[in-house]
């Protein structure tokens, strides 16, 4: 990685470390090794040992119970919000100390002091913006319900920690409640700024496909309660990200007096990423409206850092940022700044030409404030209202509630930006003709309620595609509000367009199917060509009884990726070959491959054939047996797909049960899941209360000596499953594994 400067001062080269940009969510981390010891079924526990909380705090004289269910996922109750978020701080802890501690050092830029220099990119770009210094300045005047809620969140910590010192990691550090602000900073900076690096990248290459990598993808869709066979508001929320890192939320329960939170949460901090409360609930899934820029700007270095801006010299404010890291030497690298933003690309040496990245989220410090409003909102229409606030970063937004609303806003903070420039590029910052107008207000974006088509869904696709006839066309936006470039659309898109379009009577058990799909889209044009080819070229390759039997599996194939199917895992790798030897364009366009390619096909075949007998003593070997959902010696079979070889249009497979794997590098051979369905929840607004379900691929606690490490694994994820979340403690009552009471004084 390119380094700016270490001990020198006094000259400006290279540029900015770029890494942290494409690693959305991709923060390093070690395996957690937290000690957790399980409760037996039933055991109460009283327990009033802890420190004082500070003396600001609302937290006095208070109680928390928190109940845990058969699954080991937290429900927590108390009478006022700083006593629920107490319980939750104690909970996150006992279950995930380690990841707390790891996720506040990434989102103060602190990684590197305890985990060496691999880590020194990431904390620069986490300090080039500027974390630490607003989360400090914010808190002086931050309102008090966020004060409360971070306040509330650390002393549960540090009750947990008074309580087991020794579960306390070596790179733990003085905790104070100001540090809770900059974790969901550093998680929604990850967008912006990789837009800022597509932008950059696009000016450098001359190339729009080049840039526009394919972020994270996730799946989102909601039926109207006139499609409902209860007649009640469904929505899916599920994320598809690594399983690692911040990515990694957390599963809980809160019931503390008129704040109530269900769903999945940012580990180090009280914030509901996406759930429900009583009423309303919201899923997010990757794109949105172009909330970001790059200037190209004229810098001189002597005799002092400046850039030319409305034909004057203006001072560019030039600090050093300093890394004690863990085994090595201090690093001392500059920042440079102008009015825009920070320089992402030093000036060149000889023309002075250099590259600011400019956000409206590089000062935005109201995230915090914005969730709190979405979890006390009581419809959709005051989920909008927060969502106005233009805190959050760019997603695609879809949220319901229990009076039959369902909502859509292709969501985040966009610039009000002159005409006659190319925004997705880098565009001339030495004037003021470029400057931004403002931001645009939330009515400005792509949005809809309650579509007269009674569902929609963004599976990371254009609005345009979200149903049929959709009346989001691009026509009726600015091109950087509608900003589909990568994201038109996708297999998953596709497929649940498929299934919800002529159900005109959801029930709870097709939603869970619809949430568990693992259908390829791609199966049936695959196996008619498959036909094709043999029929064109196969003619002695069908004389081989193993090749005629594994043609006859394929054809016979369903398309679905279940682990008991045998014809799935060569079909696959038939695939993988096929899109790196053999030109398969002309199937994305509907059009029959030459004679040649069909040759090559077969021919592909019979090597995929050979290959699997060598590697696995034969070729049908069932689809679980080499696909595995686990961790730390756990692995369980699991179904699901996520590949691609050649051309995307016509080898692009990706199941709405979305599960990534990659070679197990100690068990060649192997596959095992590492990305895709990781924080699903299901709900249903009913009005006498929300009920949903939930799934996660691994388990609640990440000791590997708790059975609940890998129980969600392997009885619901490996099986296609989700559990009920019991959010009524009536409910609740019938499915408690402990009891746990922190009496607070």
């Amino acid at each position: 990685m390119l380094t700016l400067a270490n001990q020198h001062h006094s000259a400006w080269s290279g540029k900015l470390p770029m890494r942290f940009l494409v690693r959305r969510f991709r923060f390093n981390r070690l395996a957690c090794c937290l000690l957790v010891i399980a409760a037996p079924i039933a055991l109460c526990v009283t327990n009033a040992l802890g420190a004082d909380p500070p003396a600001e705090s609302s937290l006095h004289n208070g109680s928390v119970t928190i109940y845990r269910d058969t699954w080991g996922v937290p429900h927590i109750y108390a009478k006022t919000p700083a006593e629920g978020i107490y319980g939750l701080g104690y909970a996150q802890a006992h279950d995930r100390l380690d990841d707390i501690y790891r996720n506040l050092r990434t989102g103060l830029g602190r990684m590197s002091e305890a985990f060496g220099k691999k880590f020194v990119d990431q904390d620069y770009i986490m300090r080039l913006c500027r974390n630490e210094e607003l989360a400090r300045s914010y808190w002086k005047t931050a309102p008090p319900e966020v004060k409360n809620a971070t306040i509330g969140y650390v002393a549960g910590v540090e009750r947990y920690i008074a309580e087991h010192p020794e579960k306390v990691p070596a790179f733990a550090f003085k905790l104070e409640p100001w540090q809770v602000l900059t974790v969901g900073r550093a998680m929604t900076l990850n967008w912006p700024l990789g837009t800022i690096k597509d932008d950059l990248e696009h000016g450098l290459r001359k190339d729009a496909a080049a840039a526009k990598h394919l972020p994270m993808r996730s799946n989102q869709w909601c039926v109207a309660p006139s499609r409902s066979a209860d007649k009640v508001a469904i929505l899916l929320a599920d994320p598809h990200l690594d399983w690692g890192g911040m990515a990694v939320m957390y599963e809980a329960r809160v019931h503390a007096g008129d704040l109530h939170m269900n769903g999945f949460f940012l580990v180090g901090g009280p914030t509901l990423g996406i759930g429900h409360n009583e009423h309303v609930g919201w899923a997010l899934t990757t794109g949105g409206p172009d909330t970001s820029d790059v200037y190209k700007m004229k810098f001189r270095m002597s005799p002092k850092p400046q850039y030319e801006y409305d034909g004057k010299w203006r001072d560019a404010k030039m600090t050093f940022i300093s890394f004690d890291v863990k085994d090595g030497s201090t690093v001392i690298r500059p920042a440079l700044y102008t009015h825009l933003g920070p320089i992402i690309k030093a000036p060149d040496s000889k023309t002075g030409v250099a590259y600011v990245g400019a956000s409206p989220y590089f000062d935005a410090m109201g995230l915090a404030e914005q969730f709190y409003k979405m979890a006390m909102a009581r419809d959709v229409h005051e989920v909008y209202d927060a969502l106005g606030m233009n805190q959050y970063n760019e997603q695609n937004v879809m949220f319901a509630d229990d009076k039959g609303s369902i909502a859509y806003v292709r969501n985040g903070a966009t610039p009000i930006r002159p005409a006659g420039y190319d925004w997705s590029a880098p565009v001339p910052g030495t004037s003021s003709a470029t400057a931004w107008k403002g931001i645009h207000p939330i009515d400005d974006l792509v949005h809809i309620f309650n579509p007269p088509q009674g569902y929609m869904q963004n599976c990371n696709i254009s609005p345009a595609n979200m149903m049929i006839g959709s009346s989001m066309t691009p026509d009726k936006y600015p091109s950087y509000i509608y900003n589909v470039s990568w994201d038109d659309n996708n297999p998953r898109g596709k497929r649940i367009v498929e299934l919800l379009n002529p159900d005109h009577c959801v029930t709870k058990d097709q939603a869970i199917s619809f949430t568990t799909d693992v259908k390829d889209i791609l199966a049936d044009m695959w196996k008619a060509t498959l036909r094709t080819a043999v029929d064109a070229a196969g003619s002695e390759r069908m004389k081989d009884p193993e090749f005629a039997a594994a043609v006859a599996a394929i054809e016979d194939w369903d398309g679905r990726y279940l682990p008991e199917y045998k014809a799935t895992a060569v079909y696959k790798f038939w695939r993988l070959k096929c899109g790196k030897s053999v030109d398969l364009s002309p199937l994305a366009h509907k059009k029959p491959l030459d004679d040649a390619a069909n040759k090559k096909l077969v021919d592909l075949l019979a090597e995929t054939i050979a290959e699997m007998k060598t590697r696995y003593g034969k070729w049908d070997v069932a689809w679980g047996d080499i696909h595995k959902v686990g961790r730390g010696g756990q692995y369980f079979p699991v179904g699901g797909c996520d590949y691609d070889s050649g051309d995307k249009g016509a080898n692009f497979s990706e199941t709405l049960f979305d599960v990534k794997s990659k070679e197990d590098p100690k068990h060649p051979g192997r596959y095992v899941a590492y990305n895709g369905s990781m924080a699903t929840i299901l709900m249903f607004f009913h009005k006498d209360g929300v009920r949903s379900f939930t799934v996660t691929p691994w388990g609640q606690n990440s000791d590997p000596k708790s059975p609940h490490y890998m129980d969600q694994g392997e009885k619901l994820y490996s099986k296609r499953q989700m559990k009920p979340t019991w959010w009524s403690e009536a409910e609740l009552q019938k499915h408690v594994e402990s009891k746990t009471v922190l009496e607070i004084h």
